[in-house]
């Protein structure tokens, strides 16, 4: 992954540690590796043990810090298990990116309600289940950060994926109404809104876009993004909700 664009952060995130969820692939992955980049000691979850040792691997042999937890963050159980693991294993949270999350398409009409509760559940429940048992631990953070890795599904309604916008415009409400409620606190909490993004690329140097607001975005266009976010540079940012569209089109039909 290119280190062109993160000069300007360094090692922002010195001696910190953030939980990535949906780590394992895609923009988790990329986040991980570009959080540990900047100095965190970065927590991998994802249900996937493959996945998570491989990039655990990958952050390791760039020189960076990572622990890796193969666990389903819809259960309550296994996240409070990640958070007192993380805790005892480094001594503190500063930073989490709730990034897991499952896309199915499917017309209204043929979605079961097994369907409905597994996208509300991963794309939702399991944001509030790993901040709800993460939260102590960040309020005695020098600078707690959550980022919520919601949708342009969030914002925008479409065809065939009315569950995942429940879920998505849900995690923007949470973001928001958490934002106010942990501002006095020192926290902020803000979401990322990714547009259409290739979750298929693993190359570690990711090439330059041509054009970038028509093309198809990479994982690592929304991983920097999340690290502006954490970054002292977003400091003053809570409740903001990240558009990060590329070449992602809105059509509205007349």
């Amino acid at each position: 992954m290119p280190l062109k664009n993160l000069e300007g952060f360094g090692r922002c995130l010195s001696d910190e540690t953030a939980i990535v969820t949906g780590g394992g692939r895609g923009i988790g992955r990329a986040i991980a590796l570009t959080l540990a980049r900047a100095g965190a000691t970065v927590a991998v979850v994802s249900r996937t043990a493959e996945q998570v040792a491989a990039t655990v691997g990958e952050i390791e042999a760039a020189g960076g810090k990572a622990i890796g937890f193969p666990a389903d963050v819809r259960s309550s159980a296994e996240t409070g298990a990640v958070v007192a693991s993380v805790l005892e294993k480094t001594g503190r949270i500063d930073i989490l990116v709730n990034n897991a999350g499952i896309f199915v398409w499917k017309a209204f009409a043929d979605l079961a309600e097994n369907d409905w509760d597994r996208i509300l559940d991963t794309n939702l429940k399991a944001s509030y289940l790993l901040i709800h048992a993460a939260l102590p631990a960040l309020l005695s953070a020098p600078r707690g950060r959550i980022v919520n890795v919601s949708s342009i599904h969030g914002t925008v309604g479409d065809a065939n994926v009315v569950a995942h916008c429940a879920a998505k415009f849900g995690l923007i409400g949470l973001t928001k109404a958490l934002a106010a409620e942990l501002r006095d606190k020192g926290i902020t909490v803000n979401a990322l809104c990714p547009g259409s993004t290739d979750n298929r690329t693993r190359d570690t140097q990711v090439p330059d876009h041509k054009s970038p607001l028509t093309e198809k975005l990479f994982a690592d266009d929304i991983a920097q993004a999340a690290l502006f976010l954490v970054s002292p540079v977003a400091e003053t940012m809570t409740g903001s909700v990240l558009d990060v569209w590329g070449g992602t089109q809105v059509k509205i039909k007349a």
